[in-house]
């Protein structure tokens, strides 16, 4: 059998599987797979996130990843990196990730679209629903319900939080470490930029001094 047979295969099998599973192709077939998504098909996409998602920018990249792996359009591992990103940096997470995943897809038309896509359902939401929800929003029902997405809100920033630990441990035995490290820092009470700052110059150390042990 040749190996283009071979290749168009295994495409049938993963994509058979994706659909069937709801999981993502694998890295090494995605990675020839990807910009399969117009910016016009970008923008629908993350507009319907951000229009239908409660919960705040951390909700939607979460929501955002489990899109892109069920469409098939981007790996889990450089997801978890562009969550990790968006996490760090400074802004909106959730403008940082449809950035990223827009910029993926099909580069700065994409990325523009993406964004675009993610900020205006709120606007939207915000002149349309302000000044209902400020008369309301001591009321019981409406208490009750922001109470409620609060709570969901803890239980997949965890999810996002313990994959990210995961995979970022996996790759590195130093990883365990820096965990380590942070997480004594948090409990101590240190401000979280000191420990996002001190775990990121120890991780750096870390992996300079491994990679110089093993030239050895």
């Amino acid at each position: 059998m040749k190996d283009n047979e071979l290749t168009d295969e295994y495409l049938a099998y993963a994509s058979s599987l994706r659909h069937e599973r709801g999981y993502g192709m694998p890295s090494n077939v995605l990675s020839d797979r990807t910009n399969s998504l117009s910016p016009w098909g970008i923008f629908r996409t993350i507009f319907r996130i951000s229009a239908t998602t409660l919960g705040g920018g951390a909700v939607m990249i979460g929501v955002i990843k489990q899109e892109m792996l069920r469409q098939g359009l981007i790996s889990d591992e450089k997801l978890t990196d562009m969550i990790t990103l968006s996490l760090s940096s400074p802004g909106p997470m959730a403008n940082s990730m449809s950035f990223q995943v827009g910029w993926e897809l099909a580069g700065a038309a994409g990325a523009a679209a993406a964004v675009i896509g993610m900020a205006l359902p709120p606007f939207i939401t915000i002149l349309v629903l302000a000044s209902w929800l400020l008369t309301h929003m001591g009321m019981g029902h409406t208490s009750a319900f922001f109470g409620g997405a609060a709570a969901g809100l803890v239980i997949l920033m965890g999810s996002i939080v313990f994959d990210i630990l995961k995979k970022s441990v996996a790759r590195s035995k130093i990883n365990w470490f820096v965990c380590v490290g942070l997480s004594a820092a948090m409990i101590a009470g240190l401000p979280p930029i000191h420990a996002l700052f001190g775990g990121t110059v120890l991780s750096l150390v870390l992996h300079e001094w491994d990679r110089r042990r093993a030239q050895k």
